[in-house]
Formats: structure tokens, C-alpha cells, sequence
């Protein structure tokens, strides 16, 4: 039969007995009670990659909006011979502006000690740019020319 070990005995109602400070300590791996964590730098950091991708894909944005603008002015002016020609340069353009960011989008996606949203954004907007300009500009005449 075992017996139960003595139990420690209670404080003094008036005495101070203050704990240990390792008994307080904090498990590894976390900071000490009342300071921040250091940020986790495993992969964060602004991404020039990324950053150079996106604003390309801005000027690819604002290059639509331009195409748009430009084919309703021809189409206001009743030139249509000039519809063609302007409307196929303005999307070879693009077409450049959305493989270069595809690209750019590419190798900041791929940069191991740095973000990839916004490269990852970036590659979205070029991919579907670039397909668009494909389609728009090779298949569409194509199309339009055995009809």
C-alpha cells in the first residue's frame, strides 16, 4: 500500500514568497511575455520582380482602354479604312506589352526569398491579355477572311 507524499506546506498569510523567474520562463520557440514576435522573413520582402510585373500590367490596362477609346473615335469619324490598320498595330502592341509582362511575372513568381502576389497577379492579367491579343488578332481575321 502507498501513501500519499506529505503535501508542501501552505505560506505564511502575511509572508511574500516569490515564485522562481524560470518558472515563468516562455516554451522554446516563442518570445518572452510583452514583446513581439520577430516577422517571419522566410518569404516576404518586396518582390522588384513582382513590383515591375504589375506595373506593366497597368500599362497593359490603360493600352485596352486606349484601343477602346481609339476604335469608337474611328467608328464616330466614319473612317473605317483606317479601323484595320490602327486597331492591328494597337494589339501588336499589347501583345508585346503582355508577353513582357508574362515574363516579368514568370521570374518574380519564382524568386524564392521574396512575395509572389503581386507577381502572381501580374502573370494572371498577362496570360489573359496574351491570349486575348492572339485570338483577337490572328484567329479573329482569320476567321473573318473564309466567311
Amino acid at each position: 500500500m502507498s501513501h500519499p507524499t506529505p503535501a508542501e506546506p501552505a505560506p505564511m498569510p502575511g509572508a511574500h514568497n516569490p515564485a522562481p523567474a524560470a518558472a515563468f520562463a516562455p516554451p522554446p520557440g516563442y518570445a518572452p511575455a510583452g514583446t513581439a514576435p520577430a516577422p517571419d522573413r522566410a518569404r516576404g520582402g518586396r518582390n522588384p520582380w513582382g513590383v515591375a510585373a504589375i506595373i506593366s500590367a497597368a500599362v497593359l490596362v490603360l493600352l485596352l482602354v486606349l484601343q477602346l477609346f481609339v476604335q469608337v473615335g474611328i467608328l464616330l469619324s466614319q473612317t473605317y479604312d483606317l479601323f484595320g490598320p490602327i486597331t492591328g498595330l494597337l494589339g501588336i502592341v499589347e501583345g508585346l506589352v503582355a508577353l513582357v509582362t508574362v515574363i516579368l511575372g514568370l521570374v518574380g513568381l519564382f524568386r524564392r526569398d521574396r512575395s509572389p502576389l503581386l507577381a502572381a497577379i501580374a502573370l494572371g492579367a498577362g496570360g489573359f491579355a496574351l491570349v486575348s491579343a492572339v485570338l483577337w488578332n490572328v484567329l479573329y481575321p482569320l476567321i473573318l477572311s473564309a466567311a
